[in-house]
């Protein structure tokens, strides 16, 4: 019988980043970011991300695989596909989930890449010949401090437009599209934290142009939803503020709370699901694939 698995893609949003239990998040106060000196906590987000509660709670009859890491942009989480390892997922079939993350973010190889840096890889997918985070990624910020402001300033000064974020964006969902057409895989994509205006495919649509079109926009969560990504959404579910004010979350959700996290995201830099914020996604991701009939062999 063919392997069937449900696969995500994307940043620290399908890695799991705040996915942490209780006692987990009071034994760092209220910290819920993983460092060098936490990687051991991969295993609660590997537990408790979306992608596992999706196959745990919705469809035990598929194997979930998390190719989340965080702080990525869309070509690096398109192409963890290949770093699969522990799983033969090109002789089986299912949903691929791209989670889009931050529209800016320019991704390249570290110089090592396969070197571990002393790390175990609590990944559950590669068996340790690439480390986890093997992705160097670039946000045009021109000023940044410490070891990326090199980096950050070049790509802010000589490679950063509009037209260049957007169509890095298009041409890692038509490559995603056509690894899931060559495996026999169904392609769904969703909008993890999106904040800015446009939409997605609206902005696409404006820089993009004609390429637009060589995805079916059918398959994106949000042309079905009030909301506009997992992030408006949970903040909505939260109540903390007013719904219309979402995309100014940080006045509410930022480290100077770390005490008081809410129910479904963290206050951590970054705001992140808790467990039961991923447990929300992967209902609305469940209904998803039901709608359109992806579960069925």
């Amino acid at each position: 019988m063919t392997k069937q698995y449900i696969i995500g893609l994307g940043c620290s949003y399908c890695q799991g980043e705040g996915a942490y239990p209780p006692q987990v998040v009071a034994e760092h106060n209220g910290l819920t970011q993983i460092l060098d000196d936490h990687y051991h906590l991969r295993s609660h987000e590997l537990e408790h991300a979306w992608v596992n509660q999706l196959t745990r709670d919705h469809f035990p009859q598929y194997q979930s695989i998390n190719l989340g890491v965080r702080g990525i942009g869309a070509r690096a989480a398109v192409d963890q596909l290949h770093f699969v390892d522990q799983h033969d997922i090109r002789q089986g079939q299912g949903v691929v989930v791209l989670m889009l993350p931050g529209r800016d973010r320019w991704d390249m190889f570290w110089k090592q890449p396969r070197n571990h840096r002393g790390k175990e890889q609590p990944d559950g997918y590669n068996t340790g010949e690439y480390q986890h985070e093997k992705w160097r990624t670039a946000w045009p910020i021109p000023n940044q401090e410490g070891y990326n402001r090199e980096l950050f300033g070049v790509y802010a000064r000589d490679v950063w437009s509009i037209q260049f974020t957007a169509l890095n964006m298009m041409m890692a969902i038509l490559t995603c599209q056509t690894w899931c057409s060559a495996h026999g895989y169904d392609m769904i994509m969703c909008n993890a934290y999106g904040d800015q205006t446009p939409g997605v495919y609206e902005w696409l649509r404006e820089h993009c142009g004609s390429l637009t079109d060589q995805w079916d926009w059918n398959r994106y969560l949000h042309h079905h939803t009030n909301y506009t990504s997992f992030l408006e959404l949970l903040v909505a579910q939260d109540g903390l503020m007013p719904r219309h004010d979402w995309r100014d979350h940080h006045r509410v959700y930022n480290p100077r709370n770390l005490a008081t996290h809410s129910e479904y995201l963290t206050n951590d830099e970054g705001t992140h699901p808790t467990i039961k914020g991923h447990q929300l996604i992967a209902q609305e991701l469940a209904d998803f694939i039901k709608q359109n009939n992806l579960d069925k062999e």
